[in-house]
């Protein structure tokens, strides 16, 4: 039962990052910058988690060109959702976001039926029909205010991080999990800062926001890791589901914490809906 309780530790941090992410990102007057920032200190705490547990002593580098094939697919998706990220939390309110990040799940799901050979059940196909009414409930713009360009930012970001995600197996079977971790980060990062960016935009999202950033990278770094440390210990199609409560976590906290309760009643169903129809892909 030890990756259910990784899992559901990843899960929190996740909500926790959802809501800090849409409190940041509201006001920010350049979300790529901060962007840049944000994954800048992820990678710095990755490597320092990398150091800290030792894990550079046995750091393993596949030789099957496959390997590194996905390994920067992956990146390039990653690297590509996080480009996204607070744009998406800009103009997307911390709940809608969340149950609309439940698109990655399916791609993930999809991925894994034909790379992992994972067979399609019936309460699976079932999970899949809930979690595509739970986003057309919140994404209904027929009587709210929801940005159209925020729901299109936002399913695209989902297929981008779905990608990330279905890849992850892959990248710990090739390689170990803290050397995927802390390579992931470092790739990742590197594809966000091309073409080019200024620095004179990047320094004031840090003057800007400096801890909350920190504290936004720790749940994120933190988050990351204990579903890859899951992932160790059982499928993706178990691990998956269960972090992904954090869509419920999220719902919940921005009623209470953000004061989103326009369309309330929608939001619980739809994310309760999304969570439903998580668990039935296990």
């Amino acid at each position: 039962m030890t990756w259910l309780y990784l899992s559901l530790a990843s899960a929190l941090c996740f909500a926790c990052l959802n809501i800090l992410s849409r409190i940041v990102s509201i006001d920010s007057k350049n979300p790529r910058a901060l962007s840049l920032v944000f994954n800048f200190v992820c990678t710095v705490m990755a490597i320092i988690l990398f150091l800290l547990t030792g894990s550079y002593k046995k750091i393993t580098l596949p030789t099957q060109i496959e390997a590194w094939i996905y390994f920067f697919i992956a990146s390039v998706f990653y690297a590509l959702y996080e480009r996204l990220r607070f744009y998406v939390s800009k103009v997307l309110n911390a709940s809608i976001n969340s149950i609309i990040g439940n698109l990655a799940v399916v791609i993930a799901f999809i991925i894994s039926l034909f790379l992992y050979k994972e067979l399609l059940t019936l309460s699976k196909a079932i999970g899949f029909i809930l979690i595509m009414v739970s986003l057309f409930l919140v994404i209904d713009r027929t009587k709210s205010k929801i940005s159209l360009k925020g729901i299109i930012l936002g399913l695209i970001a989902s297929v981008f991080v779905g990608i990330g995600w279905g890849l992850d197996k892959k990248g710990i079977i090739y390689f170990n999990l803290e050397t995927y971790n802390v390579l992931i980060w470092f790739s990742s990062f590197i594809i966000l800062c091309l073409p080019n960016f200024k620095l004179k935009d990047v320094k004031i999202e840090i003057k800007k926001y400096s801890w909350k950033i920190i504290l936004l990278s720790f749940f994120n770094v933190a988050g990351y890791y204990l579903m890859l440390k899951a992932f160790e210990l059982a499928d993706a199609t178990k691990v998956i589901p269960v972090t992904q409560l954090s869509v419920f976590i999220t719902v919940i906290a921005g009623i209470f914490f953000l004061n989103e309760k326009s369309n309330l009643t929608k939001k619980i169903l739809a994310g309760m809906i999304a969570v439903l129809g998580v668990f039935l892909l296990r």
